[in-house]
């Protein structure tokens, strides 16, 4: 670690460094946990956006983008780690839509497609952690903090308040048009 680093920059340069080993090729790492001692969840959160945003900017492949924030918002990290998906959705999400909707042109667009890729991919596998924990133990057990259902439904109303967004309108027809997230969650039904 760098001797100007200080306490405030280490989920930065975590985030940078998981960036540089996925560009890389090898199997990336990030310690979420120890990330979330330092800078709250929320703060985290938006990091996290910041630079996989500046990622899709220098070319990087928009799959490996989206497989690391799924990583961090889905996966249930150590005891004490708050559940990261619905602070996502709740504090953070629409931020990143204002940010989004003030971009111009290419950006704008790829911003939103990978938004829209890490919603659905991360909703869709906190639906598949609840459903495997049922098969295993029996008892339903919201590891992430809340029902998938439940997150697919402040999703789609967030996407309703925002009409006159073009991000929310784009994410709204790309979730829609999904088959298989309109089967689990038909609350993308009917047209945002």
């Amino acid at each position: 670690m760098a001797a100007s680093l200080t306490w405030p920059d280490l989920p930065r340069h975590a985030i940078r460094t998981t960036l540089s080993i996925i560009r890389s090729g090898r199997a990336p790492w990030l310690d979420v946990s120890r990330c979330l001692l330092v800078v709250s969840p929320s703060r985290f959160l938006h990091i996290l956006w910041f630079e996989l945003n500046m990622s899709i900017g220098v070319g990087m492949d928009m799959d490996g983008l989206r497989r690391l924030a799924v990583f961090v918002l889905a996966t249930p990290h150590a005891p004490g780690c708050p559940p990261l998906l619905p602070i996502f959705l709740h504090s953070v999400f629409p931020a990143i839509m204002d940010t989004i909707d003030q971009q111009q042109g290419s950006s704008q667009a790829m911003s939103a497609e990978l938004l829209v890729a890490v919603l659905s991919s991360a909703i869709m596998v906190a639906l598949h952690l609840e459903r495997a924990t049922l098969m295993v133990s029996g008892e339903q057990h919201y590891f992430l903090g809340e029902p998938s259902t439940a997150m697919a439904r402040r999703l789609a109303n967030e996407l309703r308040h925002r009409k006159q967004s073009p991000t929310a309108k784009a994410a709204a027809q790309r979730l829609a048009s999904s088959a298989t997230f309109v089967t689990h969650f038909p609350v993308f039904k009917t047209e945002l």
